[in-house]
């Protein structure tokens, strides 16, 4: 008798183990996306021309005006997050892309995502080091408002989408105070993707860079892509949340810094 209910709680296990798609994350099909993701990035750098003249150019009534709205924005963020006016944390999937998630919590892989997020920020920050004065305090403002906004566009859409993270899924999880359920969009790749491409733009268009200020820009770029992928591997996040925070960040660089252009 006590051996045909242990079969049958094994069965039971089972099932439960493959409802969940608790599997062991497949490498290649999350770094596929996030690989083509990073060949667009290049397409559009590489395709803009550089800039002959100084590139950024900026105006203080628009930077009072952008960061008194990103300061505001940021106060509605806290005051949703604090009232718990968001949806209540569910699970849910997009077919194909995030069949590759990883369902149970790798918390040395996901301290090494926090160790390359820094690296991404240390990389952009030798940008910094290469300019002169000038150009230095505009590429450093710029970056703080990507960043910014950047974090307020990912603040939002997690507390609006309420998506469980991956590892909530593993049959054996238990829920405590300490978690954070938010997985959609994931912060961590968004925001590394905005400041590594704020550093590739200047490197590519600041014509007075030197070499090793570019390969500090490249190499945050590597460092953010590198980031994103440990945080699918770590069970942090579903590939999707992955690559839609790529885009945002890559897009509200684009478009900020476009904004700065000089005429």
């Amino acid at each position: 008798m006590k051996l045909r209910t242990n079969i049958s709680r094994a069965f039971k296990q089972k099932n439960i183990h493959k409802s969940l798609k608790n599997k062991t994350l497949t490498y290649i099909a999350p770094m596929r996306g996030v690989g083509l993701t990073l060949i667009g990035m290049c397409i559009i750098f590489f395709m803009s021309a550089p800039l002959k003249a100084q590139y950024l150019q900026l105006k203080s009534k628009q930077e009072v005006a952008i960061c008194s709205g990103m300061g505001l924005y940021t106060g509605i963020n806290f005051v949703i997050a604090h009232n718990h006016w968001g949806q209540s944390p569910r699970t849910w999937e997009i077919p194909v892309i995030d069949a590759a998630a990883q369902y149970k919590l790798q918390p040395k892989i996901a301290k090494i995502s926090d160790v390359t997020a820094i690296g991404t920020a240390l990389a952009s920050g030798i940008v910094a080091l290469s300019l002169p004065n000038k150009e230095r305090n505009q590429y450093l403002l710029l970056t703080t408002q990507n960043v910014w906004i950047t974090a307020n566009l990912t603040q939002t859409t997690k507390l609006l989408m309420a998506r469980n993270r991956p590892y909530t899924q593993e049959s054996s999880f238990i829920s405590t105070k300490r978690d954070d359920h938010h997985s959609f969009i994931s912060g961590h790749s968004s925001i590394t993707a905005t400041a590594a491409t704020t550093a590739i733009l200047m490197a590519l268009n600041q014509p007075n860079v030197p070499q090793w200020g570019k390969t500090a820009a490249y190499t945050a770029g590597g460092l953010a892509i590198t980031t994103a992928t440990l945080r699918i591997a770590a069970g942090k996040h579903y590939p999707s949340d992955v690559v839609t925070g790529i885009l945002v960040g890559v897009a509200v660089a684009l478009i900020n810094t476009k904004i700065h252009e000089a005429l």
